[in-house]
């Protein structure tokens, strides 16, 4: 595996991308792991190199960048020991709402862009989005505004799926092309149940192939083996086996 930090240009400024690109001549399939409000740190590292060891050119980008590209330890913040007050604009909730929806379509056309002509060994026609917690409508987005290219995306545990502004992701679903792939925990105040069936509703409406996984008994967070106050270690496994076979099947590279 090789690993680097590429620079992408956007309208904003310049995004650092970490990069985990296999060793095997490519070009691979594209994964791009989309954040959650803590920013980048090891364990979403370590995930991308667990997707990097599937053959997937897996990019990590700094969707914080305007704001200086902050990072948290998931720990602190849980404990209270953050050192931030809740008012301050580097506060995880408030760089969650800073970072809108369109910020995150122009930056990952930037990206997708800088990747078609900048890296060879990245097959920018064959893309699968995953993003955790706000990453997981964010690689909604993604597979919405980028149809032809991303074949699958996965949300897990994702936040304001559904919401009252023109923006709601849900919204977005008539545009997908991907197939895709939900991890829903039952104890997550911000993914209810009821907006649960609006997301199959609206998935049937728009014959959109898919599978939600509705984990009983889980926490938003259940993903996070470093969260121990929040992580299951069943739901977590059913989710990687869901995106590992998503995956598969849609960018495999004899798939054409």
């Amino acid at each position: 595996m090789i690993e680097n930090i590429i620079e992408v240009t956007t309208l904003d400024g310049t995004m650092p991308v970490h990069v985990f690109q296999p060793k095997t001549k490519g070009p691979h399939p594209i994964v791009i792991f989309y954040f959650d409000v803590f920013g980048i740190r090891n364990e979403l590292k370590d995930m991308c190199r667990r997707l990097c060891n599937k053959g997937y050119y897996t990019v990590l980008p700094s969707l914080f960048y305007r704001m200086g590209n902050p990072s948290y330890a998931p720990e602190e913040f849980f404990s209270g020991n953050l050192g931030l007050e809740e008012t301050d604009p580097l506060y995880p909730m408030n760089l969650n709402l800073s970072t809108t929806n369109a910020m995150v379509v122009m930056d990952t056309g930037a990206l997708l862009q800088h990747l078609a002509k900048e890296e060879p060994e990245a097959n920018a026609n064959k893309i699968g989005t995953i993003g955790t917690c706000m990453g997981g409508r964010h690689a909604l987005f993604a597979a919405a505004a980028h149809p032809d290219h991303v074949l699958a995306f996965a949300s897990i545990h994702g936040g304001k799926l559904v919401t009252d502004t023109p923006d709601s992701p849900h919204l977005t679903l008539s545009k997908l092309k991907a197939e895709a792939y939900f991890g829903w925990a039952d104890q997550d105040a911000n993914a209810i149940e009821e907006h649960l069936e609006i997301y199959k509703t609206e998935l049937a409406r728009n014959n959109i192939s898919h599978r939600i996984d509705f984990m009983e008994g889980a926490l938003h967070g259940y993903f996070f083996p470093q969260r121990p106050t929040h992580y299951n270690a069943e739901a977590a496994k059913k989710s990687w086996n869901a995106v590992h076979e998503l995956f598969a099947r849609q960018l495999n590279t004899n798939k054409p």
